[in-house]
Formats: structure tokens, C-alpha cells, sequence
């Protein structure tokens, strides 16, 4: 039996309409799978958090709670959540949703733009830019989302062409940092990824998750030449001897911030370095990561599946530590109803085993 029809078998609602997807199944099978799934309550919980975004009354704080927040109504907290169970630009309920998220990233975009104060337009840029990937990633594409991006992209591509690795400023001439951070670097002003005026921003990951998806509805060659030079400039290891680390300092106020790219990529080997050995994260990076053709064509890459390989089953599926697998999995979203009637033990790692070998089945599915 292959994967996909083990999958077919075992998996709940979210894992068929998934499949759908993969295999370009008629729309009655779509249909079904996304009424099996609404049905479920704790899916309609989740889905309820985006009645939140029903509001024109926009402030910062308010917006901050619903983007970049550790709460579970936070957008940050549960989209991943959502991106699990399959849903897409195209189905009615989920749609209505993610127009309310649209005009909140229309309202900032616009801010970003044509605030004349700086520190407000400043927010409004990073919301923003933290925003892309939800669009992207579930195929919802629009005027102001389509031209914020492109300028995105323009302004990444600039340190990725020129392949400038010199990222830290000089010190000496910096007001001094609090003794927690004086072993990391300051990044020049212009490679600030956060800064609405930098000429050259550093990539981060925000921006390789919303690249990854963009390149998969993207047409023209220019720009996805430019998007894999992004992701070469990522995979060179110049880039990973930074390990993504640096901090920001805002000159105006003699502070600094800590700045986390989120672009140090597990596993990685660099000559006379010891390789990246933390695994945090490692299935979602090779997941955002196969999307990209020089991705996939990397030692790096390949060395990464090698890894995977460890974790496949005798009957071919994959059975990934708890630690790969970050999100809790609604049992009746993910598992057939012969494998919610088994034991607790018996259901907690057939719903990994069917998580691991549906992003697994994914993965491969781009590489072929």
C-alpha cells in the first residue's frame, strides 16, 4: 500500500481535504471533507478567533494582540493550526474569514505608507510585513497584498545580488550595549530587516515563508530569479556563519533590540564549524524550504531528507518525534473514526504517524 492511500484510510477530514489538494480530487470530494471538518467543534473554536478581526476601530495595541501575540486568538498562534487542516482561498466559510484579516492588512499597508509620523508608520511597515504569509500561503492575492510584496522582494533581492556578508556595524562607534549582548553585532542601519527606510534589508523568515508561496503562483522569470538568489544568499555559508543573530540600534533613542533572523537552518555544515545539531523547527524549514528549486538542489537539502529517512516505518510511513511536531492535532480532524476508537496511547501516535507522513507525502510531492 502506498502512503497516500494509507493516508486515504486513516486520516480524519483535515488530512482528506489535504489530500484533495495533492491529488486534484473532484469537488464532491473536496466538499466533503471540508463539510466533515466544520463540523468539528474544536475546529470551530479555532475558527471563531477570526471574528476578533471584525472591527475598524484599529489601534496599535489592538492590532498587535491579534498578529503578534502569544495568546490563542492570536493570528501567529493559530494559523498554523489552520494551515494543518487544508483550508483555501475558494471555500465560503474560510473565505469570509480571511476578508477580515484582508482589510486589517489593507489598513496597515496603508498607514505604512502615508503616516507622516515615523514611529507610527514604522509599526504599520512591520505588521505588514508579518502579514504577507498569511495571504500567501492560502492563496488569497489582492492589489495592495500583490504590490507590497513586489516591493519587498525588490528591496530583499538588493543584498542577495550584490551577496554582501559584511552585515555588522563598527562598534567603536556605537553608544555601549548592555553587558547580556556584548557578544553579539549591531547590523548596519541599512540591512535592518524591521526598518521601513532600509535600502537593503536583511531576509527574514517571515519573508522566505511568504516567498516560498508566492514563487509557487509566480509566472514571471525575472522575479523568480530573484527570489531563488534570495534563497542562494540564505543557503551560502557566509550567511550561516552569522547564525541570524544580531542586534538593532535605534540612534535616536540610544537603544538597542534583540533581532532573531530565524534563518539559521538545522543541520547545516560549514567547513571547520561544528554543524547546526538543534533540530527545532527542522520539519517546518524543509517544508517552506522544498518549494524553492535551489533549495532542493542543496547538499544541505538532500542531507535533511537523508535525516528524515531514519524515521520511516517498515510498512514506508514516517513516524517523527514528538519534538518535530510543535501544534496540538484535533484528534477528529486528523484521525479516521476507526482510529478514534482505539486506546489514548494507540491514538496520540497514529495521529504523528499520519501528521508526519502527510507533510512527508508533501514534501516529496514538490520535489517530483
Amino acid at each position: 500500500m502506498d502512503n497516500i492511500q494509507w493516508l486515504r484510510e486513516n486520516g480524519g477530514p483535515a488530512i482528506q481535504l489535504r489530500l484533495s489538494i495533492l491529488r486534484n480530487s473532484s469537488s464532491d470530494d473536496i466538499q466533503n471533507a471540508i463539510s466533515a471538518l466544520l463540523a468539528v467543534d474544536d475546529v470551530c473554536t479555532i475558527m471563531d478567533y477570526y471574528d476578533a478581526f471584525k472591527t475598524t476601530d484599529w489601534n496599535l495595541k489592538k492590532i498587535e494582540h491579534l498578529i503578534h501575540f502569544y495568546k490563542d486568538y492570536c493570528l501567529e498562534t493559530f494559523f498554523p493550526r489552520v494551515m494543518d487542516y487544508g483550508l483555501h482561498a475558494g471555500i465560503a466559510a474560510f473565505d469570509e474569514k480571511m476578508m477580515l484579516v484582508a482589510d486589517l492588512f489593507k489598513y496597515v499597508y496603508t498607514k505604512a505608507n502615508e503616516s507622516t509620523e515615523a514611529f507610527d508608520r514604522q509599526a504599520h511597515f512591520n505588521y505588514s510585513l508579518m502579514m504577507h504569509r498569511y495571504f500567501y500561503v492560502t492563496g488569497y492575492l489582492f492589489p495592495e497584498l500583490i504590490e507590497s510584496l513586489e516591493k519587498r522582494l525588490n528591496a530583499l533581492h538588493k543584498v542577495a545580488k550584490e551577496e554582501t556578508f559584511d552585515i555588522y556595524q563598527d562598534e567603536t562607534k556605537l553608544h555601549k550595549r548592555p553587558p547580556i549582548w556584548e557578544n553579539l553585532g549591531v547590523l548596519k542601519n541599512e540591512m535592518n530587516p524591521w526598518k521601513v527606510t532600509a535600502k537593503k534589508p536583511l531576509p527574514m523568515w517571515f519573508d522566505i515563508w511568504t516567498l516560498a508561496y508566492y514563487s509557487d503562483k509566480c509566472a514571471d522569470p525575472e522575479k523568480i530569479k530573484k527570489i531563488n538568489e534570495i534563497v542562494a544568499y540564505v543557503l551560502n555559508p557566509e550567511f550561516q556563519k552569522t547564525e541570524g543573530i544580531g542586534l538593532l540600534y535605534v540612534p535616536e533613542r540610544k537603544i538597542y533590540h534583540a533581532n532573531n533572523l530565524g534563518l539559521t537552518l538545522p543541520l547545516y555544515k560549514i567547513e571547520g564549524h561544528p554543524a547546526q545539531s538543534n533540530t527545532s523547527g527542522i520539519l517546518e524549514i524543509i517544508n517552506i524550504m522544498s518549494h524553492f528549486e535551489v533549495a532542493r538542489k542543496s547538499e544541505w537539502f538532500n542531507n535533511c531528507l537523508s535525516h528524515f529517512e531514519q524515521f520511516k516505518t517498515e510498512k514506508g510511513t514516517y513516524l517523527f518525534p514528538k519534538e518535530y511536531l510543535h501544534k496540538k492535532y484535533i484528534e477528529k480532524a486528523f484521525l479516521s473514526e476507526k482510529n478514534i476508537s482505539t486506546k489514548h496511547n494507540e491514538r496520540e501516535i497514529r495521529k504523528r504517524e499520519i501528521v508526519s507522513t502527510m507533510k512527508m507525502s508533501e514534501i516529496y510531492g514538490r520535489i517530483s
